[in-house]
């Protein structure tokens, strides 16, 4: 009866041990993004392909644009833009009517924008969808940036964030 009970007091410690080693080794890649004119932080854990995209609606031409990302290492690559309108294609340069128009532009490990005038601008990472007004205000400075961090800090920021 011994045995069993110290064989399973082996494997609880043993379970304990492998997962402390994950939350304190594992290093994931997160998305940080910051209000740089008030104290507001976000920060989204992205997935394997390291995709997320910033919609809006163009101020000019009232039109929903998508520019889509990826994050490559430590830099954010700017991978498309994707729109309809083709008052917004010629805005930015586009010459033709495709809806998607490829990029590849490395903008670093940091970028910053301002927050729209017009409502309804936010980002998409996976299924998550955030909405820029829940970090900023009109006008706002955000900066988007590439983190890495072990996966118990991250879930002990989320637990202190919320």
């Amino acid at each position: 009866m011994k045995l069993k009970k110290r064989t399973l007091l082996l494997a609880i410690v043993m379970l304990i041990s492998a997962g402390g080693f994950f939350l304190f080794v594992k290093k994931i890649t997160v998305l940080q993004i910051r209000n740089l004119d008030h104290s507001q932080t976000l920060r989204i854990m992205t997935g394997p392909s390291g995709a997320f995209s910033i919609f809006y609606i163009n101020s000019i031409y009232d039109e929903p644009v998508s520019e889509e990302f990826q994050i490559k290492g430590d830099a954010i690559i700017l991978k498309g833009v994707r729109t309809k309108s083709p008052g917004v294609m010629g805005y930015y340069g586009f010459d033709d009517t495709r809806e998607f128009h490829p990029l590849n532009r490395d903008l670093g490990a940091a970028f910053i924008f301002k927050k729209g005038m017009v409502e309804g601008q936010g980002l998409r990472i996976g299924e998550k969808t955030i909405f820029l007004n829940e970090i900023g205000e009109k006008g706002n400075s955000i900066q988007l940036s590439v983190e890495f961090m072990r996966l118990g800090r991250y879930l002990l920021l989320m637990l202190c964030n919320n």
